[in-house]
């Protein structure tokens, strides 16, 4: 076994018990493997259990990646704590466990294979036919004992922990609590077969420490479940006996913060669903009690497997709640990055589109134009070059080289595919029109599947390519002209869904773009307006080097001229390109195209330099523009106040009170003898409530080598970090 099958051997270990939880918080995962040792001969299988699955799972040659995360274990992991409580040890014992976990590792993958096509999750389906398997099974097998620690509790307390473990025992369900609140504590303790009131104590702090989301989730759940019973005046025992209420736990948690975004909409449908999930326990419990057969978990995998089948049909609401689309096996990540992710990227879930041209245009009609622009076709932007008059022309403009538009270069806004073209329509004089051939010469761009752009109004025979022909973002196509219905030379530039040179055009956003309105403005996705000038971002070479990072480079600095530090740029599987630091084995994720550097999160130590330069350089647009200003923001989880984001925390899914904010202008561009040199200034702010605290202030120094310099002031604290040259 090579080195990274072991760490994937070890690593799914204890990910197997974290699993459950659905976490890969570790110290969730020891504090579960604890509990588990309660009854020292369960937590003894459990560990088999888990090792066994995941010997079985490198013996079929399965994904190590997955074994790694307990995806294959934890299942087993159920079944063997299961096992480990219902059964007595001995040498048949352990060997019908070796064999039933290889069959739930065999369930496992079916499953995975079967439900996962529906892109669902098979969550503890595997364990819950292995376990009837084994327990229908072993009733013929006389080599086996029933375990007495469910049904002589104390006897097997004392053999197994003497007196102190039994008053350890009576003092805490002696416990002046309500009912209800032994009861939930319980019902935790049951989901790893643990009915001791300690047990589900250790582990509502376990999951505290995980999620607070899911905390409050679990115990919304369960009280509603808990005032179900009480309304309709139903046994309120049923989640009392063999604490069966966890259905309702894992029910909250999945449904409301796990599978789906934490909102108030989750937490409504957890409202509603808590009644489904309280019938199917009551019809479960009286069916399988015929052939003597627990209920276990298939309220909770049935529910939670039909709901999140139901929201595959959805045609509107489809936020509400919203399904996760990354998942970050933390309630709190996937809210704070999806509310990131909207904020910062709502526009990047279209095909990226620049403008068609190069330097700054003027736009003369935008959508619903004052002169066409109308109906079907109100989508478009028509696009002029203007002198410091207001003149689209020099001279007297009775030529059409007179016109500063005409004969100019037009680019493919995004790869693709020429799909149709006119190249043969007379230029009309200035003035003239013509109304017969509408259009012009024209291209139209396949970009993907129903996306297309077109360009009109070309100059004749000036298309550069053939039907079918591949262009790539930014190469010249073809030079604009004065054809068709265009008095005066212009670019027409539209979307649409149609490949047809008349189609309809469809709103559509340009993905970045820098304005100027006295001052320059950056735009990300955004329609630009009648009368903006507006180009595509130039990148700048200092710029660009200074922020090109490619996996295997090494980047080196040292900070206050005394520490020398080293960060790695890594590639993950994924092809997503970070920085990573060994010192202090934090990493930050970051994306370029060229035009625009971002990051787009962080993980480890907020003390290191690695996470102070991902505040500081959190988005840098690659081209210089004297004072543009860049806005942007920060998800809470960037927060280095841990009691602050544990408040934010439990309130997330009403209200998002911690604004960190992020701001960046260029303050001046040098050229001289000694080469090109560009200062930037960042600030970062967090913002509670009316309050703003932590003002982090920076200034960038960038040359011809890259990255120069970063003066960072935090507060009063001042560190300088001097790079060495980029290559």
């Amino acid at each position: 076994m090579n080195k990274k099958a072991i760490i994937s051997f070890v690593s799914g270990f204890l990910n197997s018990y974290t699993l459950v939880f659905f976490s890969k918080n570790k110290l969730f995962g020891f504090i579960l493997l604890l509990v588990s040792f309660f009854d020292i001969y369960t937590g003894i299988t459990g560990i088999i259990s888990v090792m066994i699955t995941n010997a079985f799972a490198m013996l079929l040659g399965l994904n190590l990646k997955k074994i790694s995360s307990g995806l294959y274990g934890f299942n087993a992991l159920l079944v063997g704590l299961g096992m480990g409580i219902a059964i007595q040890p001995s040498v048949a014992f352990y060997i019908i466990l070796i064999f039933i976990t290889l069959a739930t590792l065999l369930l496992t993958l079916a499953s995975e294979g079967v439900i996962g096509k529906y892109a669902l999750p098979y969550l503890s389906i595997p364990f819950l036919i292995s376990i009837w398997v084994a327990i229908i099974a072993t009733r013929s097998y006389t080599g086996l004992e029933s375990g007495e620690s469910g049904i002589f509790t104390m006897n097997t307390m004392f053999i197994r922990g003497g007196p102190v473990l039994v008053d350890l025992y009576n003092w805490f369900n002696d416990l002046n609590w309500p009912i209800y609140v032994k009861t939930y504590f319980r019902s935790l303790g049951a989901i790893i077969f643990q009915y001791h009131l300690l047990a589900g104590l250790l582990i509502a702090v376990g999951l505290l420490l995980y999620s607070r989301i899911a905390f409050l989730f679990s115990v919304i759940g369960f009280t509603c479940a808990w005032l179900f019973y009480v309304v309709i005046g139903a046994d309120i025992h049923e989640l009392d006996y063999s604490f069966i209420g966890f259905n309702h736990i894992l029910t909250a948690i999945a449904i409301g913060s796990f599978f789906t975004i934490a909102s108030k909409w989750s937490m409504l449908w957890i409202v509603l669903i808590t009644p489904v999930v309280s019938m199917l326990i009551t019809a479960s419990v009286q069916i399988f009690g015929i052939y003597q057969l627990p209920v276990y978990s298939l309220p909770f995998n049935s529910v939670v497997l039909m709901f999140l089948y139901s929201l595959k049909f959805r045609e509107r609401m489809t936020t509400k709640p919203e399904i996760v689309s990354i998942q970050h096996f933390s309630p709190e990540k996937n809210l704070y990055a999806t509310i990131n992710s909207n904020e910062r990227f709502r526009g990047m879930l279209y095909f990226p589109l620049t403008l068609p041209y190069f330097g700054f245009r003027y736009v003369a009609q935008a959508y619903n134009g004052d002169i066409t622009h109308k109906d079907e076709w109100q989508h478009a932007l028509d696009f002029v070059i203007k002198d410091e008059n207001g003149k689209e022309f020099e001279k007297q403009g009775l030529s059409l080289n007179d016109y500063y538009c005409y004969n100019k270069p037009v680019l493919a806004p995004a790869d693709g595919w020429i799909q149709d073209l006119v190249n043969h329509v007379e230029d009309n004089e200035p003035g003239i029109t013509n109304m017969e051939q509408n259009w012009g010469n024209s291209v139209v761009i396949k970009h993907s599947e129903n996306l297309y752009s077109k360009v009109s109004h070309l100059k004749k025979e000036s298309i550069l390519f053939p039907k079918g022909a591949f262009v790539q973002r930014g190469q010249v196509i073809a030079y604009s002209g004065n054809s068709g219905r265009s008095p005066f030379p212009h670019l027409h530039f539209q979307v649409q869904v149609n490949p047809y040179i008349g189609s309809s055009t469809i709103a559509y956003p340009i993905s970045q773009y820098i304005s100027l309105n006295g001052k320059y403005k950056l735009n990300l996705y955004n329609t630009p307006l009648k009368e903006e000038i507006i180009e595509n971002i130039q990148p700048d070479n200092s710029l660009v080097k200074a922020f090109r990072f490619i996996s295997g480079q090494t980047i080196n600095f040292i900070i206050n001229d005394k520490d020398k530090w080293h960060w790695e740029v890594k590639t993950d599987s994924y092809k997503n390109i970070y920085l990573y630091c060994p010192k202090t084995k934090s990493t930050a994720w970051l994306k370029t195209d060229g035009n625009l550097f971002y990051f787009t999160h962080f993980q480890g130590n907020r003390k290191s330099a690695l996470y102070y330069f991902f505040l500081v350089t959190y988005q840098v647009p690659l081209g210089y523009y004297p004072d543009l200003q860049v806005n942007d923001v920060f998800p809470p989880t960037v927060l280095p106040y841990s009691s602050l984001r544990l408040l934010q925390d439990f309130i997330a899914s009403f209200n998002i009170f911690i604004r960190p904010v992020f701001s960046l202008r260029f303050l001046k561009r040098q050229e001289d003898m000694a080469g090109n040199t560009i200062l930037i200034n960042s600030k970062v702010n967090f913002r509670c409530l009316r309050y703003t605290f932590l003002n982090i202030d920076s200034q960038i120094i960038l040359n011809d080598s890259g990255l120069y310099q970063i003066t960072i002031n935090n507060e009063g604290r001042k560190e300088i970090y001097k790079f060495s040259k980029q290559d």
